[in-house]
């Protein structure tokens, strides 16, 4: 029973019976996806910029990929001209010393002697003539996503990123295996477009061509022609693939850890490694920095926003990420450099080391790209790239403190050796906020290196330029990693509205801050993590100098502060710079412009946010559930082995609808499903709870 035709939705392949009635669809770009009206596969439309903006990174990613090796190669070419002339000389010594020496055998055979050789007539051998230069052609590379749901990111990664050999698409639930093999079937992408024609059989019913009986023990009998360029990209606009395209998406049903595990040989690597779980991606990490191939990209969503940018839960977050949030107005910066801060030592571990490339606060979620080699001697400085800050308590000022610092000798010899040290603390003496006074809370460790390669960032703007008909998303892109490429790597950002708030005035316009940082010569941006913030290299000292020059001629009303309260102690001090309000003339590029980019995304539509979960097990049904579980588990039919009884993953219920494997209670079926957010599982505490209702608002 179908719903619909097949035939009217284009880059699709028909299927059987057409579509499912159970089932609704969803397309992004040139990929349609069959969706459980069950919600037994988890799908977010909101999605779709987190999706467009990873194809976009990844094809930059894969030209600069082949770029460098194009240069090795090149180089290795250069460096080979000496070593080949003198191979070609030693193998024309050893020709030319053979045929020496099978003539002698020749003539001493023929009875022939010395007179008889030297009147020989000498015949020529001819001569191979340069060969035709070589070309440089990359290597195809792989893709691996953990957690797949219902396979739209993998199938949109095949379809639409050029050089990709296959796309290994994982998830540990059988039903949304099941999902993915039908939407993989539907868009055409899970065998290779290279492969053999089918066979036409013959009236006869046997399979036509005089080879095939000689082929029939040799397991091609049913091989037909291979296809033509032109059936190729035929086939290809069929399916709705962009130019280069050629890759199939293979499913996996298991466990994400275990199949990147499983991967960790340097042959069987991927290089390419997407991470998006329902949560965060921390228990997913340790495995996929191992599984990832030298130069290889990684790719992070973490949704825990509640967590990593709330102040509740500083206990989790140390849990998750091993470093604490902080309570202040740049805390979704904060967020950013903690889950870098839990990559880099994650890969450390390993000997390897992460680039930053492009790291993003989006919505209710983050996103970071980095890169992954196997660096031992960068390795060193991660100390020195990984510390705390002392945050205060009203004005909310950061102190880094980082452990490590790198120090250059210069040796009498005149060369430079480079010594890494323990870092001298701490930063704030006493403890308390040199600006106000007041006490300083811990944060981190997390990350103090840059978040964004503004390299990169150019590439990715260069590559989706002109682009907009192959995103949906597209302005939105552009404005980001705008934003990404101009931002400054200093430490945290601020908003002028907050620093007026401190001294108790009345909001000024954040162009004379930014005038006065300009005039001073600092260095000024914006933050795409905040709508409206600062970001610069002058002190914090300086930024409230400026409000103090401000409130001159804005004056405040003194009886409405408090005796003793730290906005008397901010306007009582003295300023320690000279700030010039005048208008500089480059504060007018942060104003708001008339582009058609998105920098900072609005509401559009209602009811904008995360996408709720798989149906949860009602508290009456537990003990059936796990006693149905448990039995399942005795009996072989499935489950997680000794991950799963040792309480890895979580149970969840969902309506019948044909799934196929599972427990069956009370007309519901029971199945495993990984997740790496504690607070899927039973008996999760409050903050788990607070925080599912946080996101879910």
């Amino acid at each position: 029973m179908s719903s619909s035709g097949p035939s009217s939705i284009p880059y699709t392949v028909p299927l059987p019976g057409g579509i499912p009635s159970t089932h609704t669809h969803h397309t992004e770009s040139t990929t349609t996806i069959l969706v459980p009206k069950a919600n037994t596969a988890f799908l977010n439309p909101v999605q779709q910029y987190n999706r467009d903006l990873s194809i976009a990174v990844i094809r930059a990613w894969n030209e600069m990929r082949k770029e460098e090796a194009e240069e090795k190669w090149k180089k290795r070419i250069e460096a080979k001209p000496e070593a080949v002339a003198r191979k070609k000389e030693k193998a024309r010594k050893r020709k030319e010393a053979k045929a020496a020496k099978g003539g002698e055998g020749s003539g001493a055979a023929a009875g022939t002697g010395p007179e008889a050789r030297d009147h020989a007539e000498v015949i020529d051998q001819p001569e191979a003539g340069p060969s035709e230069p070589a070309e440089f052609r990359a290597q195809q590379f792989t893709i691996l996503e953990a957690l797949s749901a219902t396979g739209l990111r993998s199938i949109r990664y095949a379809k639409e990123i050029p050089d990709v050999k296959y796309v290994l698409a994982n998830d540990i639930s059988p039903s949304a295996c099941e999902a993915m093999r039908q939407n993989v079937a539907f868009n055409g992408v899970g065998e290779s477009v290279y492969r053999r024609k089918p066979v036409v059989p013959s009236a006869e019913g046997s399979v036509p061509g005089p080879s095939a009986g000689a082929q029939a023990g040799s397991g091609e009998a049913a091989l037909g022609e291979l296809k033509t360029v032109e059936e190729i990209q035929e086939e290809m606009i069929r399916v709705g693939r962009r130019d280069g395209a050629r890759g199939r998406v293979i499913v996996n049903e298991g466990d994400a850890c275990s199949l990147m595990y499983a991967r960790r040989a340097p042959v069987a690597r991927c290089d390419v490694v997407d991470l998006d779980p329902y949560g965060t991606a921390a228990p997913f990490v340790d495995a996929a920095i191992g599984c990832i191939a030298d130069g290889g990209l990684l790719c992070v969503t973490c949704t825990d926003l509640a967590v990593l940018a709330g102040s509740q839960y500083p206990e989790k977050c140390f849990s998750n990420y091993g470093g604490t949030c902080v309570a202040a107005e740049y805390s979704h910066e904060v967020a950013l450099r903690l889950v870098m801060s839990g990559l880099a030592q994650a890969a450390a571990r390993y000997g390897r080391y992460i680039t930053p490339l492009l790291s993003f606060s989006i919505d209710y979620y983050l996103r970071v790209f980095v890169r992954v080699d196997t660096q031992p001697l960068k390795v060193k400085s991660l100390s020195s790239q990984i510390g705390t800050i002392y945050v205060c308590r009203y004005c909310q000022a950061p102190t880094p403190q980082p452990f490590g610092r790198i120090v250059d000798r210069e040796e009498k010899s005149g060369k430079t050796t480079r010594l890494y040290r323990t870092a001298p603390g701490p930063t704030i003496p006493g403890g308390g906020c040199e600006l106000c006074g007041q006490p300083t809370h811990l944060g981190g460790p997390m990350w103090l290196g840059p978040l964004q390669d503004k390299a990169f960032a150019e590439r990715v703007l260069r590559s989706t330029a002109g682009q907009e008909a192959e995103y949906k998303t597209w302005p939105r892109i552009q404005g980001m990693v705008t934003m990404a490429r101009d931002e400054i790597d200093e430490l945290f950002y601020f908003t002028p509205n907050k620093i007026h708030g401190l001294f108790h005035a009345s909001s000024g316009p954040s162009s004379y801050i930014i005038s006065a940082l300009l005039n001073a010569g600092y260095t000024v941006s914006r933050s795409h993590a905040s709508q409206g913030s600062i970001k610069t290299n002058g002190p914090r000292s300086f930024v409230y100098d400026c409000v103090r020059e401000f409130i001159k001629t804005n004056p405040v009303r003194m009886d409405k502060i408090a005796e003793g309260s730290p906005a008397r102690e901010l306007l009582s001090r003295e300023m320690t710079h000279t700030v010039d309000l005048t208008p500089h003339p480059e504060a007018k590029r942060f104003e708001r412009s008339d582009s058609k980019l998105v920098r900072y995304q609005t509401n559009p539509e209602a009811n904008w946010g995360p996408a709720p979960r798989a149906k949860q097990v009602p508290n009456s049904a537990k003990s059936q559930v796990a006693a149905a579980v448990g039995k399942r588990k005795a009996d072989g039919a499935g489950g997680e082995g000794e991950g799963a009884s040792k309480g890895k993953g979580a149970k969840r219920v969902k309506e019948d609808e044909g799934v196929a494997g599972g427990a069956k209670v009370d007309g519901v079926v029971i199945e495993e499903e990984e997740s790496g957010d504690v607070k899927m599982q039973e008996g999760g505490d409050a903050a788990d709870a607070e925080e599912e209702a946080a996101l879910n608002a």
